[in-house]
């Protein structure tokens, strides 16, 4: 497998992009400028809750259509983040989208469940889905809007300014690496709040984090070509999602977010 990242121009660190940018700082400019006013349309837009990854890809599109040629694209890389285990095995992503879809399932969507158990339930699914990391970037902002949706299809609102983007950062890689959802739970249990009962559901609500110095900062996704032998690590790793073990007792063994 070659160690070029093809997503990347060549020589530089900046993703290929269809606003001429070749500069990382051009680049967020212009795509922080598109997606806002992507998602600004998408907030008017009727939607239902689907729980797929192919409403996923539909997000991923819609808000950045205009900034790469691969929106709503399935990645065709392995990659990590922050320095952490890699996201699910392209060799092993059919089976990790089944499991996770599955799980939201028979999760029933997260409907009908108290506050505590929706957090506890919010906190496992967010987890399986992050795992996917389905697109070379952008996976953040494209979950924000599929959980804000499937909360409020749950009758629950998620304010994601009452926490900082570094906070999601650190209980999301938590989670991903130790099967710990301990923060993801204590996270959401800031931002879910009842849905007002008057709220105008083609109305969706903002995805930005509260807002605050290097909280800000962006930890890129990094591409990672995988041997044989780190490969059937990784199955070995999700192998809960073909034998149907609880992935609470799985651990996982990685280094920690710094």
């Amino acid at each position: 497998m070659s160690d070029v990242d093809p997503y990347l121009i060549p020589g530089t660190g900046v993703l290929r992009n269809l606003v001429n940018a070749h500069s990382g700082q051009a680049l967020n400019a212009a795509e922080n400028d598109w997606v806002t006013f992507r998602f600004l349309q998408l907030q008017k837009t009727p939607l239902t809750a689907e729980g797929t990854v192919k409403q996923l890809q539909w997000i991923h599109h819609f808000l950045f259509q205009d900034v790469y040629e691969w929106a709503g694209r399935i990645r065709t890389i392995d990659m990590s983040k922050g320095g952490g285990s890699v996201f699910q095995p392209l060799q092993l992503f059919t089976t990790g989208v089944r499991y996770a879809e599955t799980t939201l399932r028979d999760d029933h969507m997260l409907q009908g469940l108290d506050r505590g158990r929706f957090i506890e339930r919010l906190a496992v699914n967010f987890d399986n889905f992050n795992t996917l990391h389905p697109f070379r970037e952008g996976n953040g902002r494209t979950q924000r809007v599929f959980w804000t949706l499937i909360a409020r299809d749950a009758g629950w609102g998620l304010d994601w300014s009452q926490v900082s983007k570094r906070e999601n950062d650190i209980a999301s890689f938590i989670a991903h690496e130790n099967v710990d959802h301990s923060k993801l739970e204590a996270m959401f249990d800031k931002i879910v709040q009842p849905l007002p009962p008057e709220q105008d559901r083609r109305l969706l609500p903002s995805i930005g984090f509260k807002p605050g110095g290097h909280d800000d900062s962006t930890t890129p996704n990094v591409y990672q070509a995988l041997s044989d032998s780190e490969y059937e690590r990784q199955r070995q790793r999700y192998g809960y999602q073909t034998k149907g073990s609880d992935k609470s007792k799985l651990k996982k063994t990685a280094s920690y977010l710094r």
